[in-house]
């Protein structure tokens, strides 16, 4: 069976995670591609439609076999936060949707009739950790020997501006030791001889939700295009349910 057929999903209100949408980036395989992850909340209505169409094209492509294809490590693109070691910030708790491309996404601004085009805008509208809609192809494949399901990169609307991420990994309590003895010890010694300790407050550092927290580039211009709401409909029984 040819890997042309595909279901074409609209994933909303995510969280945008290592973004490389100016420019490609070299995947695992090292080839350039544009890719983005995108955080889920479990309770996303839109993650219904995910795990449908992966079950339609896994199962067109797989038949009976689907269900040992689609609980391969790598047999879908859409997993678990929690199983990432270390787990970075902002997956834990969350449901994560790997997408990439080797052609270049659409991009569009909140309001939808502007397409973002200059790469400043880019990198100030699509910043890890800003919340985005986009446009992803779910499609089947069975490769030199390789078989799975994908997620390929159509489009993304940026939504609104949140916390970005840092780029670390979450750490728990249990990663630093206990230095409440030390710290009592040293409670008498002052560094400054007296001085107040320069220092301002973090909250410096963020700007509003949805107020851009600098003024930056125009996006574009550009007529509003309609993206379809699903490709190729399969008729075909589904097998067991995607893993979680």
């Amino acid at each position: 069976m040819a890997d042309n057929k595909y279901i074409r999903v609209f994933v909303t209100d995510a969280r945008l995670s290592y973004p490389a949408l100016d420019a490609p980036r070299e995947d695992l395989n090292g080839e350039p591609r544009y890719q983005a992850t995108f955080l889920l909340e479990p309770s996303n209505p839109c993650l219904a439609k995910i795990r449908d169409a992966i079950r339609q094209v896994a199962t067109a492509m797989f038949g009976q076999s689907a269900a040992i294809v689609m609980r391969s490590p790598d047999g879908i693109p859409l997993k678990r936060g929690d199983d990432k070691v270390p787990v970075p910030e902002g997956y834990a708790g969350m449901l994560y949707l790997k997408a990439k491309s080797k052609y270049a996404p659409e991009l569009r601004d909140a309001n939808p009739k502007i397409k973002i085009t200059d790469q400043e805008t880019i990198l100030q509208k699509f910043v890890a950790g800003y919340r985005v809609n986009a446009y992803v192809d779910i499609a089947a494949y069975n490769f030199n020997g390789k078989k799975g399901v994908r997620a390929s990169l159509v489009s993304v609307q940026f939504k609104a501006y949140a916390d970005a991420f840092s780029g670390h990994a979450s750490l728990s309590d249990d990663d630093y030791p206990d230095c409440s003895a030390d710290a009592d010890a040293s409670s008498q010694f002052d560094p400054t001889g007296g001085a107040s300790a320069m220092g301002g407050s973090a909250m410096d550092d963020y700007a509003p939700a949805n107020a851009a927290p600098t003024a930056g580039a125009s996006a574009r211009g550009g007529s509003a295009v309609p993206l379809s709401a699903a490709a190729d409909q399969f008729d075909t029984g589904l097998v067991d349910d995607v893993p979680f």
